[in-house]
């Protein structure tokens, strides 16, 4: 059976050391390839690797999230088996990794989950992690429960959730504070009458 070629882009020396001790320890999964950075992780070809694990911080910038420019660049190229792996919990966080074309997500301290996620990414059969799933499932929701609004209530609503004061949306959407408190009724109308279906 061949093994499953494993590419790590982590920046800690560390960590990368023991993730790929602990992770060929499996016997069905070696590590072909380690990037310490984005340059590093974005010159290979969607042949050289099965599945490829993303540090989301790689320090090199700041500690910005660069790991999901690296998924960007990834999917680009047509690596489709990206699974994040960071100490980051953010809901924000973990739906734009998805975006960006992970199809997992598992925290550094879930790291003894990884080569089973490793597994389920190279046969296309993922099981969310326990770390995301929650936020996932709570996000699918959300936009099934948000459907039935229009584009332009919708707008209303994001920026309601986010905090905007009525007059600020007014603001933000050039319209009057009128018409967004009409709005609002509206939205809250729909949503309640539509939860109690």
């Amino acid at each position: 059976m061949d093994k499953i070629k494993l590419m790590i882009v982590e920046d800690d020396p560390v960590w990368m050391k023991g993730l790929t001790e602990y992770i060929e320890q499996e016997g069905d999964i070696v590590v072909v390839r380690q990037a310490f950075a984005k340059e590093e992780a974005s010159g290979i070809t969607s042949s050289d690797v099965d599945v490829v694990l993303i540090d989301l911080q790689l320090s090199e910038d700041g500690g910005e999230l660069c790991g999901l420019q690296v998924a960007s660049r990834l999917a680009e190229i047509g690596v489709d088996k990206m699974i994040m792996l960071t100490s980051r919990d953010e809901p924000d966080v973990i739906l734009e990794s998805f975006d960006r074309g992970a199809i997992n997500y598992i925290t550094k301290s879930s790291y003894k989950d990884i080569p089973q996620a490793v597994r389920e990414a190279n046969a296309g059969k993922v099981r969310l992690h326990s770390d995301v799933s929650g936020v996932v499932t709570a996000e699918l929701r959300k936009e099934r429960k948000l459907k039935i609004l229009t584009q332009a209530e919708r707008e209303v609503y994001e920026l309601k959730d986010r905090g905007f004061s009525k007059a600020q949306i007014a603001q933000k959407l050039y319209k009057s504070v009128e018409t967004v408190k009409k709005q609002l009724k509206l939205i809250h109308s729909k949503l309640n009458s539509d939860e109690r279906r």
